[in-house]
């Protein structure tokens, strides 16, 4: 596999190629990239970038890391370990931030394989998270920190970021949707009707030494079954069961 970028006058273009098995195929895809022919795009408007130097940052960093973050949910990784320096630090710096996804029932200890970290943090915060990112962990950072808004269909989310911390996809997206105060969604985006919008709030967590906003496990549960994932539904259903 070879990952490289390439600029035009417009774009930054992430660019993949060589991919040998129809796995890691479905799994690239998953990560929101386009097939054209027999390579695999990303694009980004030049705007995206502040600096021709943090092109080059995130260039090098995809280069290097590109092969191993496609690799890492078929292989298996420890979620633990990049969850608790995003916590430290966003603690340290008094930033709202949750977490939804996947990992959100790893963390309450349902079995099943996460297949990245999804954090979202309120748009106030967005700027000041990057900054701390960018700072902490700029040899992760494989994709801009950037407003997003308009950039696809239905989407809720305002701006998104991506790193591969410790092995890990860490992806970094900002919103207004959600109440601070009462942790629950409070826009009703049509893109949220069939993800189980009336159980959407999110759960206070201790998880070592820090408070650690959660989906609701109802909520979790009902976005499985909209997107029809019967190995997370049994596994969800196993822990109500048990718990």
């Amino acid at each position: 596999m070879k990952c490289y970028c390439y600029e035009t006058d417009s774009e930054f273009i992430f660019c993949v190629e060589g991919v040998e098995n129809a796995q890691l195929e479905d799994t690239i895809k998953k990560m929101a990239w386009e097939k054209i022919d027999d390579k695999f795009i990303m694009s980004y408007q030049q705007r995206a970038f502040s600096s021709q130097s943090e092109k080059e940052l995130i260039r090098d960093n995809f280069v290097r890391l590109g092969q191993t973050m496609f690799e890492s949910p078929l292989v298996g990784f420890n979620w633990e370990k990049p969850l608790d320096l995003v916590a430290q630090k966003f603690a340290t710096n008094g930033i709202e931030w949750y977490i939804v996804g996947s990992v959100c029932d790893t963390v309450r200890g349902v079995d099943i394989k996460p297949f990245d970290i999804d954090i979202v943090v309120h748009t106030k915060d967005f700027h000041k998270a990057k900054d701390i990112c960018y700072s902490s962990f700029a040899d992760t950072i494989i994709a801009p920190f950037v407003n997003i808004q308009g950039m696809f269909a239905q989407q809720p989310l305002r701006c998104f970021g991506r790193m591969f911390l410790s092995g890990v996809l860490v992806e970094i997206a900002a919103d207004e949707i959600w109440n601070i105060e009462t942790r629950q969604l409070e826009c009703e985006n049509p893109y949220w009707r069939n993800y189980g919008y009336k159980h959407a709030e999110y759960v206070k967590t201790a998880w070592r030494g820090y408070d650690l906003y959660l989906e609701s496990l109802q909520h979790r549960y009902q976005i499985e079954v909209a997107r029809n994932r019967t190995d997370r539904i049994k596994a969800i259903k196993e822990y109500m069961n048990r718990t």
